[in-house]
């Protein structure tokens, strides 16, 4: 078995070239850095509070309140039958509402610590 020297030259090529790409970046990403085009994110700096999103026109509740209420005004008047129309649309009053985000980093938890497990 004849080894090829072509072949350890081609590998040899090859790793030279990966050490300059990664040390090229590393170059760019440090000079990058240090002139302010690039910032880390802190990690220990707590997250900021997001814009809450607007709410939808059928997002409102008033409205599924109107809607509730047409539907048990009309099974009073016209067919009791339609009472079942307030009970489709009845938890859509709760659909619309806007939550709290919960920390991610508490796991949803209001407090963090060892004691808060004991229940203490």
């Amino acid at each position: 078995m004849q080894v090829d020297a072509t072949g350890f030259v081609a590998i040899g090529v090859l790793v030279l070239a990966a050490l300059v790409l990664g040390l090229g970046l590393t170059w760019w990403a440090r000079s990058a850095v240090e002139a302010g085009r690039f910032v880390e994110p802190d990690l220990a700096a707590p997250p900021r509070d997001a814009p809450q999103p607007e709410r939808p026109w059928w997002g409102n509740p008033w409205l599924w309140v109107a809607v509730c209420a047409v539907f048990v005004v009309l099974g009073v008047v016209v067919w009791p039958g339609l009472f079942g129309g307030t009970f489709v649309f009845l938890p859509f009053i709760w659909v619309g509402r806007p939550r709290r985000p919960a920390d991610p980093r508490s796991n949803g938890h209001s407090a963090r610590g060892a004691d808060r497990l004991r229940g203490g």
